[in-house]
């Protein structure tokens, strides 16, 4: 879908950290307040608000209620990883239908280390998966891996190049919890969690998180003269859901590219925010947006240097991979960094003269089937 008239005017993070106190509330409340601070907005300024959220009772109502805002326009955006995407699709929806001029988009998580030891069966796959040994999303993603390395010979050295690149890319970013060189050599030796998957194909689970601020585009001008324009988006749920053999190193994102790349050009995106909650995920989504054929991507991971100096940056700031997943905050730390990329405050880990980045979120692993969403958008800096 192309649009025009839609800016993302700025944004705010917190600190993340592997457990805190803070509640999931108390994450919002800090992460809004530094979006309203870089703005310079007040809560009356505020028209709309979206939550992507897995606990309740924090849906956009009540954070509403608990931090005082008055609204026009709420939204649960309930997409997995893609609820970073899917937000800023439909906050853009309803600015364009004239419901509203400012929205802010929120995720985030206050992570408990007893949700990492909930049994399957609190997840409703009790019945259906638990029962063949289901070992959570591990799992599932080595299956995945598994058949991409046995049907088109890729290695566990260029799967393992992503997430090095990654860590060198979160090295001068004071937002990720994993700061410390790691080579080829300590991806390779990590221990195994579900073969072919390894401890540092897995992200760390951690608390903290991200929000955007949305405005019409006369609004966005007031606001700041960093305007960052959402230019085109697309997104797919269940696909293949109907099929009993689908495709598993194929995901939505195949046709999600193909509406993406019917209004930009691919050789125009200066950066890749690439959801990344397994580096396999990265490689089959870089495959699918058409940048190599279907089973080429080890041999483009090997052509291409992935870090933030490279000529195909990807995760610049270290993904999920190297700062940590909290929670559905994690389809927001790309959307996050684009921005900052693309407003030139990517310090110690800058894309020179990025203009446009691409951006994706995928959610909803499921066993027999594909993902449940995949979802992308292109930003783009104008003066």
């Amino acid at each position: 879908m192309r649009r025009n008239k839609v800016c993302l005017v700025g944004y705010g993070s917190t600190e993340y950290s592997r457990t805190s106190e803070d509640s999931q509330l108390q994450h919002y409340a800090t992460a809004i307040r530094a979006a309203l601070n870089q703005t310079g907005l007040r809560k009356k300024d505020i028209h709309g608000l979206s939550i992507t959220t897995q606990a309740s009772p924090d849906t956009a109502p009540h954070v509403a209620e608990q931090l005082g805002f008055e609204l026009d326009w709420v939204l649960n955006a309930d997409y997995g990883g893609a609820g970073g995407v899917g937000a800023v699709r439909r906050a853009a929806d309803a600015i364009e239908c004239g419901h509203l001029d400012v929205a802010l988009l929120v995720g985030g998580n206050s992570f408990d280390r007893s949700v990492a030891h909930q049994r399957p069966l609190e997840y409703q796959r009790g019945n259906f998966v638990d029962v063949y040994g289901y070992g959570g999303p591990n799992s599932l993603m080595a299956l995945v891996q598994r058949l991409h390395m046995e049907n088109f010979a890729t290695t566990l050295e260029q799967i393992g190049k992503i997430a090095v690149a990654q860590r060198f890319n979160a090295l001068n970013n004071p937002q990720a919890l994993f700061r410390v060189p790691m080579t080829m050599q300590d991806y390779l030796n990590s221990r195994m969690i579900s073969d072919p998957i390894r401890l540092f194909d897995c992200v760390m689970p951690c608390s903290g998180a991200e929000c955007l601020v949305l405005a019409a585009e006369e609004k966005a001008k007031q606001i700041t003269d960093k305007l960052v324009y959402l230019v085109t988006d697309a997104e797919k749920v269940h696909y293949q859901v109907a099929d009993m053999q689908p495709v598993k190193t194929t995901f939505g994102m195949k046709l999600v590219g193909e509406k993406i790349f019917s209004e930009v050009r691919r050789e125009d995106i200066d950066l890749f925010e690439i959801y990344d909650d397994y580096p396999i995920a990265v490689m089959i989504q870089i495959e699918d947006f058409g940048y190599c054929k279907k089973g080429e991507g080890g041999k483009f991971v090997d052509a291409h240097d992935l870090t933030y100096k490279g000529d195909f940056p990807v995760n610049t700031g270290g993904g999920e991979l190297s700062v940590g997943q909290a929670g559905l905050a994690g389809g927001f730390l790309h959307v996050v960094e684009a921005l900052r990329q693309l407003r030139g405050e990517a310090d110690g880990h800058q894309v020179p003269k990025a203009q446009r980045a691409l951006v994706t979120g995928i959610g909803w692993l499921n066993y027999g089937r594909n993902l449940g969403t995949t979802a992308a958008l292109v930003l783009e800096r104008r003066k």
